[in-house]
């Protein structure tokens, strides 16, 4: 993750142009905000002819008027369609729509412009899962039913990536690992579309696929939970077992206590008694080392899986759980910071000026976000610094959001949604740009914008 500088409409614009000339050189302009270069090609090359000059000044002015609010940039790109309806640029903005989209937790967005694309480029593995993303926000049965068949649709297009990756003469190094995890990812998450759809022998299928692929304790758990539900309380045991001995490298001691609390509903429904439970995970656990030695898969953090930022659980320095779901309904205001970052120093000062102004706003909460991968620094700096505002650790909450430089400040409406982004300091205009912004939101109507 790189620091910031100074985040104009000029810079945006600046991405969006990088489409434009990859567009115009036959390729996609990509909906995840960076790729690995070295990530198997998913383009299809199509010819494309210069847009009329006014076509070209629209454009520049969607960016322009949004300056740094995500959700007036979509609203302004879906005027553009409007305007144009056969603009040559219409692929690459109804990807900008749906890439800010489900970044600014606006899924409602994707599915309206998500279907239109996919009509264009109908085996993308980048659009399909992030429509699967937006239907399993939806949470209802016609939409787990689209979810399904696009998550059907994406095991077969990441199939034929990988044999198309795997007939390279020079192999991607840790390839096999990479590919195996990305596809025991899909049959994980169609087998927990088929669950909630009550389709369980589908749900056990794929949950034993995935496990397959690429064993995990999580993989184990999910089995477990299924032959529960199908009242097979042998198997659950089985899987349980499976889940509570699986060697970790990461391990999360509030959730291995629930797997420890239904393996042992389920062994005393199956044996009336609590005796030989321990002596049967020493079993497991010395059969699994034996299975998969040093090499065995960590456990995703706790997270995983998670694709709604209120959904996700992040850590106190003192290692107490903070949920973002205790702040549904008020405006978040997020600053993403490393102790390695020269600029967050500074900005940190300065958001903690912001959030004296607000202090008596009670609708309005303030969260400094740490995204450091080694944490051992992170006490003595804040102690150093001296913060007043609440700090938690990230989990993943970075990469869900898209933040790839630091510093970034990101603000959430009462809807959920993101309103404003911006990356990097500028000291003399930090704190009266995020105020103006920041009573902006907490003015509008309960409603939220139009």
């Amino acid at each position: 993750m790189a620091e910031a500088g100074n985040l104009s409409w000029e810079r945006i614009a600046l991405r969006f142009g990088i489409g434009l000339c990859l567009l115009a050189a036959g390729g996609r302009f990509p909906l995840a905000a960076a790729q690995s270069a070295s990530k198997p090609a998913e383009e299809k090359s199509e010819k494309k002819t210069a847009p009329e000059p006014n076509e070209e000044k629209a454009l520049g002015e969607a960016f322009r008027s949004a300056e740094n609010n995500p959700q007036a940039l979509i609203k302004n790109l879906e005027g553009f369609l409007t305007r144009f309806p056969k603009s040559i640029r219409r692929e690459l903005v109804l990807r900008t729509i749906c890439r800010e989209a489900m970044e600014t937790n606006a899924p409602d967005v994707t599915l309206k412009y998500g279907p239109m694309l996919l009509e264009m480029t109908p085996d993308d593995p980048t659009l399909l899962s992030l429509l699967i993303e937006a239907l399993e926000r939806q949470n209802n049965p016609s939409c787990r039913a689209r979810a399904i068949d696009y998550s059907t649709r994406l095991l077969a297009a990441v199939e034929k990536l990988r044999a198309q990756a795997s007939s390279r003469p020079v192999p991607e190094k840790g390839a096999p690992e990479k590919w195996a995890q990305r596809l025991a990812g899909i049959y994980s998450r169609r087998a927990e579309l088929y669950q909630d759809s009550g389709e369980l022998d589908h749900a056990l299928a794929d949950f034993q696929e995935s496990y397959r692929i690429r064993p995990t304790a999580r993989a184990a758990e999910h089995l477990g939970d299924v032959a529960a539900k199908q009242d097979d309380i042998t198997r659950a045991v089985d899987y349980y077992v499976t889940a509570f001995a699986f060697p970790e490298k990461d391990s999360d001691p509030a959730h291995r206590q629930e797997i420890r609390r239904k393996l042992g509903s389920a062994y005393v429904a199956m044996h009336h008694a609590g005796q030989g439970l321990g002596d049967l995970v020493l079993a497991r656990y010395d059969e699994l080392m034996q299975q998969l030695g040093v090499g065995f898969a960590s456990e995703p953090a706790q997270n995983t899986g998670r694709r709604d930022p209120f959904d996700y659980v992040l850590e106190r320095p003192d290692g107490k759980p903070l949920r973002l779901a205790d702040y549904r309904g008020k405006v978040m205001v997020l600053d993403f910071w490393a102790t390695w970052c020269g600029p967050c120093r500074l900005e940190g000062r300065l958001f903690e000026h912001v959030m004296e102004d607000f202090r008596n706003e009670t609708a309005a909460t303030f969260l400094a976000v740490n995204v450091d991968e080694d944490r051992s620094s992170v006490p003595a700096f804040l102690k150093e610094v001296g913060w007043t505002v609440p700090v938690a650790y990230g989990h993943g909450l970075d990469q869900l959001l898209g933040v790839s430089g630091l510093p970034t400040i990101v603000i959430f409406d009462r809807q959920g949604r993101i309103v404003f982004r911006q990356e990097g300091v500028d000291p003399e205009g930090f704190v009266g740009e995020l105020e103006k912004h920041l009573r902006e939101v907490l003015h509008e109507p309960a409603g939220g914008r139009s």
